[in-house]
């Protein structure tokens, strides 16, 4: 494999950012939502945060407990698992 040559500016570069205190809160509520509308189970999910191959959603798991953890996931279900459809009549009366 070839390697190119370092640029500054490079837009595909890998680059960490760090984030403004308590922006992990914020966060695990992102990753809880995202994995929910992918259709993960509430014990992939939990899954996800026990394993410590998972570093990030490991230590907002040890540091925020399980019962924090549930209650971010029954948040992302409220809103994200509900069917959510409209049924419109059209002129001649049949359903669209």
């Amino acid at each position: 494999m070839s390697q190119k040559d370092y640029e500054p500016d490079d837009p595909m570069a890998l680059r960490g950012v760090g984030l403004p205190a308590g922006s992990a809160d914020a966060m695990a509520a992102c990753l809880v939502e995202e994995y929910v509308r992918l259709g993960y189970s509430d014990q992939q999910l939990l899954r996800l945060f026990r394993s410590p191959a998972f570093a990030a959603t490991h230590a907002l798991y040890r540091g925020r407990g399980e019962a924090w953890l549930h209650g971010l996931i029954g948040q992302a279900r409220d809103q994200w698992s509900q069917p959510r459809f409209v049924v419109r009549r059209g002129r001649d009366g049949d359903t669209a």
